[in-house]
């Protein structure tokens, strides 16, 4: 189960990392891919997520517009009080993680 948990945060850093680089060319070189908003979720003390309200594919599981997700759900202010004040987060979907959809998301990390 923590395994995976580092794989989510490590597909998160490496989005959230390439969009802060630039919106010039590293927004432009991200594949469009899906994303799901992870609600409630709650954590154990050794930082496993071991509970969630409820999961929503994004906009019909369809690719948001670049400006949208990059620029606040994954590193902007929006993105940072989603997590920190909500316990909310945006997942990116395939193909920059394995997960295409809140099913599959919720499958690996809730068995």
């Amino acid at each position: 189960m923590k395994k995976r948990w580092v794989v989510l945060w490590a597909a998160i850093a490496v989005v959230g990392g390439l969009a802060w680089l630039g919106t010039g060319w590293a927004s432009e070189e991200l594949p469009e891919h899906p994303h799901m908003l992870v609600q409630g979720i709650e954590f154990d003390g050794e930082g496993n997520p071991v509970a969630y309200r409820k999961c929503v594919d994004l906009a019909a599981n369809r690719a948001l517009p670049l400006n949208a997700h990059h620029d606040h759900a994954h590193t902007g202010a929006a993105g940072a009080a989603l997590r920190e004040r909500a316990g909310h987060m945006v997942v990116p979907g395939a193909p920059l993680t394995p997960w295409a959809n809140c099913s599959e998301l919720i499958a690996a990390f809730f068995p």
